[in-house]
C-alpha cells in the first residue's frame, strides 16, 4: 500500500511535553481506572478497514515444537502467526484460558486497546513479564494478519506505513564458552555467511559472571576490531555481566577504544540507576531493555537514564503496538529504538515489520536467521537475506503463509 508516515507525524509534533506527544491525554474520572502513564493514541490505520472484523475465534496449534495461532473472523477470514517456541510451551495456558477469551467477540480493529485491555481485566496484571506478554504478542502477530488480509495491505502499513523496502542487518553471535580464537573464527563465518555490514559479540559471562572463560573479553574485542572492524560496524552484548560499575564502565572504555557502536546491558538488567551511571560515564552509547516488559519503566529510562537505545523484546515485550510506542517516546528524545530479537519462531519477520513502519529503528537490525522449522512462502516480494540486508515483509498481514499441509497436521491446544 501506498500509505506512508513521516517521522514528523510519529511524533505528532516535537514542540509538545514528552506527555502529551505519546499520550491522547491522561484521562481522569471517578470509577474508571486512570494510568498515570497516560492512553496512548493508536497505531492500526483503519482507512482500509471501514467495517467491523470480530474475532470469532483465537486458536493455538501445535506441531514438531512450532506454535501457530489462528485468529478467525465471524465472516471467515483468518490470519496465522508463530509464537516464541521455548516460551509458547510454557505459557499455553495464559494464551488459552486468558489472552483467547478476552480477545473473542472484540473488534479486531481495536487491537491497540486491545493489547492494553487485556492486561487490566480482571487480576491479569499480576501475572506481569514474559509467560503473560509473550502469548500476547502471538496473539497480536496473528489479528495483524487477519486484518492485513481483510484490508489487503501489510502489516506495516496497518501500523503506520510502509518506511523501507530493505532492512540492514546484524548478525548476532553467541560464543561465550569459546576461546577469542574459535570466538573470531565463528564470529568471521557468520559475517560471511551474510555478507553482513555489522555485527554484535557477546562479552562477559552472562547474568553476573565476569567471563566463562577467564580473561576472554579483554582480549576479543580487539581481536574482532582488528580482524572485522574496517569493514563492519561492531556492537556488544554483556547480557547483566558485571555487578560492578567499575567493571562496566572499564570494559566500555576497552569498547570506545577499540571504536564500537553500542554497549548492551552492561550491569544487571535491572539495575537501573547503575545502568544510568555507567552511560553517563561512558562515550559509547549503552542499549537496554531486552528485559523489560513494563511501559512505565521504559518510559523513565527514556527520560532519564542516558541510554540512547532502547531495545524492546518483541515476543518478551508484547508485540509490535507496544514496542512502537517504545519508539515513539525514544523519537522525542532523538534516540533510536532497535529491538530485541529472540531466536525460533517468525522472529525475523516480526522485526522486518517493525523496522519496515518504525522512523527510527536504528542503523542495523539484529539478525539469527531466516525459520526453516517449518514451510513458508512469501505473499508479497521474496524475503531474502543477501548483501547485509533483507527484503522487508510487504505482503498482505504479516507477508508469509504458512504451508496448509503442514499446518493441518497440528495439534489443538484446547
Amino acid at each position: 500500500m501506498a500509505t506512508s508516515i513521516n517521522r514528523r507525524n510519529f511524533l505528532f509534533s516535537t514542540s509538545m511535553p514528552a506527555a502529551s506527544v505519546l499520550v491522547g491525554g491522561i484521562h481522569h474520572g471517578y470509577g474508571e481506572p486512570v494510568d498515570p502513564i497516560g492512553t496512548f493514541e493508536p497505531f492500526i490505520q483503519r482507512d482500509h478497514l471501514p467495517d467491523p472484523v470480530i474475532i470469532d475465534s483465537l486458536d493455538l496449534h501445535e506441531r514438531d515444537g512450532n506454535w501457530f495461532i489462528r485468529a478467525r473472523s465471524k465472516d471467515g477470514a483468518e490470519g496465522w502467526s508463530v509464537g516464541h517456541p521455548s516460551k509458547m510451551e510454557l505459557s499455553q495456558r495464559t494464551f488459552t484460558r486468558v489472552i483467547s477469551p478476552y480477545m473473542r467477540g472484540k473488534d479486531a480493529r481495536d487491537l491497540d486497546q486491545l493489547v492494553d485491555g487485556v492486561f487490566v481485566s480482571g487480576s491479569n496484571y499480576k501475572m506481569q513479564g514474559q509467560l503473560f506478554w509473550v502469548p500476547l504478542a502471538a496473539a497480536e502477530f496473528a489479528i495483524l494478519d487477519l486484518l492485513g488480509k481483510v484490508a489487503k495491505c501489510s502489516a506495516a502499513d496497518l501500523l503506520g506505513g510502509q518506511q523501507r523496502r530493505q532492512i540492514d542487518l546484524y548478525i548476532a553471535n553467541n560464543h561465550r564458552s569459546k576461546d577469542p580464537r574459535e570466538s573470531l573464527r565463528r564470529i568471521t563465518k557468520s559475517v560471511a555467511s551474510i555478507e553482513a555490514k555489522a555485527l554484535k559479540i557477546k562479552i562477559g559471562g552472562r547474568m553476573k559472571v565476569v567471563d566463562q572463560v577467564p580473561g576472554r573479553t579483554e582480549k576479543i574485542i580487539p581481536m574482532v576490531a582488528e580482524s572485522l572492524g574496517e569493514r563492519c560496524t561492531l556492537y556488544a552484548d554483556a547480557n547483566s555481566s558485571y555487578l560492578s560499575v567499575k567493571k562496566a564502565i572499564e570494559v566500555g572504555r576497552i569498547l570506545e577504544a577499540n571504536k564500537f557502536a553500542f554497549y548492551e546491558e552492561p550491569v544487571p538488567f535491572d539495575y537501573l540507576d547503575e545502568t544510568k551511571q555507567v552511560a553517563e560515564a561512558l562515550e559509547i552509547p549503552i542499549a537496554w531493555g531486552e528485559q523489560e516488559s513494563s511501559q512505565w519503566r521504559f518510559k523513565w529510562m527514556v527520560e532519564n537514564s542516558s541510554v540512547r537505545i532502547f531495545q524492546p523484546d518483541l515476543f518478551y515485550y508484547g508485540g509490535l503496538i507496544r514496542s512502537l510506542r517504545v519508539a515513539r517516546m525514544a523519537a522525542l528524545r532523538g534516540l533510536d529504538c532497535t529491538p530485541h530479537i529472540s531466536g525460533g519462531g517468525l522472529g525475523f519477520l516480526y522485526m522486518g515489520i517493525y523496522a519496515a513502519c518504525c522512523p527510527n529503528p536504528g542503523p542495523h537490525q539484529e539478525y539469527k536467521g531466516l525459520s526453516d522449522n517449518f514451510p513458508w512462502e512469501s505473499t508479497g516480494d521474496k524475503i531474502t537475506v543477501k548483501a547485509g540486508t533483507m527484503t522487508a515483509p510487504n505482503g498482505p498481514g504479516i507477508g508469509v503463509n504458512i504451508d496448509p499441509g503442514y499446518i493441518a497436521k497440528a495439534n489443538q491446544i484446547k
